[in-house]
């Protein structure tokens, strides 16, 4: 049975929390275990786990975000804020099953791996490069300064559901090689 379980998992994609209740457990003192989660613990537990996978590879962009000069509420800064916070949640609701992302049927976030990682460190900070950057400059060409925050919100929600389809599509290239 553990032999057909392997056989079917998808080694690009964490599907476990994603159809199951259940999520690892640190009780403190070396102890892992699982345990079984209300629809808010697993909220909960998700947010804090997608938190960490976005804020922490894509901290080159948020420095870049912080140090830019803004004339104003529309500016980079907030532009930023809302992006991350965007694609946070919209990474949360993947990787609990809440919301399927684009061109796949697998549920679940993208498993951790070292071409995962890399991959997710390029992405992140060019998704939301593009989705700050993007907007504030598109905003000003157009002289419609709140654009800034509704282009920041739609590539946000793109790029995040995007990102499990773009993995195993890399993922299955790099095997073949």
């Amino acid at each position: 049975m553990a032999r057909d379980r392997r056989q079917h998992r998808n080694p690009v994609r964490q599907t476990r929390p994603a159809t199951s209740a259940t999520r690892r457990t640190w009780y403190g003192l070396g102890k892992l275990s699982r345990a079984e989660k209300s629809g808010f613990g697993r909220f909960l537990h998700d947010c804090s786990h997608i938190f960490g996978d976005v804020s922490i590879l894509a901290l080159p962009t948020l420095f870049a975000i912080v140090a830019a000069p803004g004339p104003g509420i529309y500016d980079a800064t907030a532009a930023g804020l809302l992006a991350w916070m965007v694609m946070v949640l919209v990474g949360t609701l993947i990787r609990g099953g809440w919301i399927r992302p684009l061109a796949t049927e697998t549920l679940g976030w993208v498993a951790i791996s070292p071409l995962l990682i890399v991959l997710r460190f390029v992405y992140y900070n060019l998704a939301l490069a593009v989705a700050v950057f993007g907007s504030v400059w598109l905003a000003g060409a157009v002289g419609i300064p709140a654009l800034s925050l509704v282009a920041a919100l739609v590539v946000a929600v793109v790029s995040m559901l995007a990102f499990p389809r773009l993995a195993e599509s890399v993922y299955e290239t790099v095997r073949e090689r």
